[in-house]
């Protein structure tokens, strides 16, 4: 009896533990019952799956990430829409609208993520500022920088012309044939300093440029105006430096050609009222230019020595109109100019480096005859100058100060040949019963030869701080000139009166 009950006892026991287990169990099984999942794959445009993509569900913030092979699970809530969100670095982010799952249902979503096209980091190096009005000094000017000494407009090239858009400078008003071009403050243009890469480039007769540079080979120029500069001094109206290309581990290069034909024109059917014909015809096609030239920079040994060269020919002929009504016509000017330009840049250690650098032009202005002036009767313009630099520049402090120490030879030459015949003969002026010149013949009249060798030691030491940068130095130049000719045709100059017995086309 007593085994009997027991065993009861034991059947309770165990039944109430079902059922305990079975209340425990029951919100479980509810639960599960009250959500679903989703799966799926998230792939890029070219197929492969995608990792560690961030898959969120709205509402709830239910968040996971993409496995290694893109895949990804979430439990969500069931009979509820939301969106599903996926974002993840180089793609754009993605939404998906989900409409509401049954319990327990699994739904499989297939994606493609677009790729985000990110651009590259890119480094800007400010160039140096250019304020409009200095105002630490009284100095006013500016600068041409190398786009703009690419970009902006310029009659045959010539680099100084550009200067014309510098606030204070202005085109000279000459009073002879080679005078400078360039006016500092409506001051007398021979007072213009010109430096090259900070060394001297004045011609030391008359004044101006004593190197006219070929276009490509300038870097930058500036121009300081009403102003003395100790670093370059010798002017207290202002000057010009002009700054020259370097090579660099890139490789460059340009070719050009320019030709300006000339108009001519039918002096019938194209003369404006009034107008005469022939002197029409003469303006419009009494001028030609052809202009070749090109430039190459790069390196001879990578990350050491660079070079840069720059070359430049112009022919250019102009006819020469007489100004007064007792000048008939006089002729065409032929103008040939050269202008050569090479740099050799050379580091020896991170602290030390030595630049060589020259610069020749030549320009010969030759008169043709024609008119009253026979060829041989006619004189030529030559202006030839050069410039051979070497510049060894030593850093010390870890970049804070250096030392610049630089040697420049510069020669001049500037005369007056002949354009046909020598001094064998005299210049024999023919004028008429009216007192009108017929014919100029002979040789010329005008005799000139001058040379000029200058050279240049200079020094210059520069120390930065945090606040300041002190700057010393100093430099000798010495110039020697050389006048081998100056006068008339040693023959003599004679004039002649034309009663009718010499014949004059």
């Amino acid at each position: 009896m007593s085994m009997f009950r027991n065993g009861l006892v034991l059947v309770r026991a165990v039944s109430l533990a079902v059922l305990a287990v079975v209340a425990l169990a029951s919100p479980r099984i509810v639960l599960a019952q009250a959500t679903a999942s989703i799966t799926g794959t998230l792939r890029g445009q070219g197929g492969d799956p995608v990792s560690g993509v961030r898959v969120a569900f709205e509402p709830g913030g239910i968040v996971v990430e993409t496995d290694a092979r893109g895949g990804f699970r979430l439990s969500v809530p069931a009979a509820t829409a939301g969106v599903l969100q996926f974002a993840a670095v180089g793609f754009s982010p993605e939404e998906r609208a989900v409409a509401p799952l049954a319990p327990g249902e699994v739904r499989q979503i297939a994606a493609t993520l677009r790729p985000l096209h990110l651009l590259p980091p890119i480094a800007v190096d400010a160039a140096r500022t250019r304020p409009l009005l200095e105002t630490q000094g009284a100095a006013t000017g500016g600068s041409i920088e190398a786009a703009e000494v690419a970009a902006l407009p310029t009659d045959a090239r010539n680099p100084i012309a550009l200067l014309y858009n510098v606030p204070g400078v202005a085109q000279a008003t000459a009073y002879f044939g080679d005078a400078p071009t360039l006016s500092l403050n409506g001051a007398n243009s021979l007072y213009t300093v010109y430096t090259l890469d900070g060394l001297d480039d004045n011609e030391g007769f008359l004044g101006g440029p004593r190197v006219d540079l070929p276009l490509s080979a300038v870097r930058r120029m500036d121009a300081w105006v009403n102003s003395y500069s100790a670093l370059y001094g010798r002017s207290s109206n202002g000057g010009v430096d002009r700054q020259t290309i370097r090579g660099s581990n890139a490789r460059t290069g340009s070719v050009f050609v320019y030709w300006r034909p000339g108009r001519p024109i039918d002096g019938q059917n194209q003369v404006p009222f009034g107008e005469v014909a022939e002197a029409v015809a003469r303006r419009q096609e009494g001028f030609q230019r052809i202009q070749v030239g090109g430039s190459v920079a790069g390196p001879l040994v990578r990350d050491r020595t660079v070079y840069a060269m720059a070359a430049e020919y112009t022919a250019e002929q102009e006819d020469r109109i007489g100004s007064t009504a007792l000048t008939p016509f006089l002729g065409t000017e032929d103008r040939r100019t050269v202008k050569l330009f090479g740099r050799l840049d050379h580091a020896w250690t991170p602290s030390q480096a030595t630049t060589l650098r020259f610069a020749l032009s030549s320009l010969s202005r030759a008169g043709e005859g024609n008119g009253v002036i026979t060829p041989e009767a006619d004189v030529t313009t030559r202006r030839v100058g050069s410039l051979t630099a070497l510049s060894h520049r030593s850093s010390f402090g870890e970049g804070r100060g250096s030392n610049t120490a630089s040697l420049q030879v510069g020669t001049f030459r500037w005369f007056f040949p002949p354009t046909v015949s020598d001094f064998s003969r005299p210049q024999v002026t023919v004028i008429s019963p009216a007192r009108a010149v017929q014919a100029v013949v002979g040789s010329s009249n005008f005799v000139f030869d001058e040379r000029e060798t200058q050279l240049q030691l200079r020094n210059v030491v520069e120390v930065s701080t945090r606040r300041h940068t002190l700057r010393a130095g100093g430099e000798v130049i010495t110039s020697q000139f050389a006048l081998a000719a100056a006068g008339t045709n040693p023959n003599g100059a004679y004039v002649v009166f034309n009663d009718g017995n010499i014949p004059v086309p």
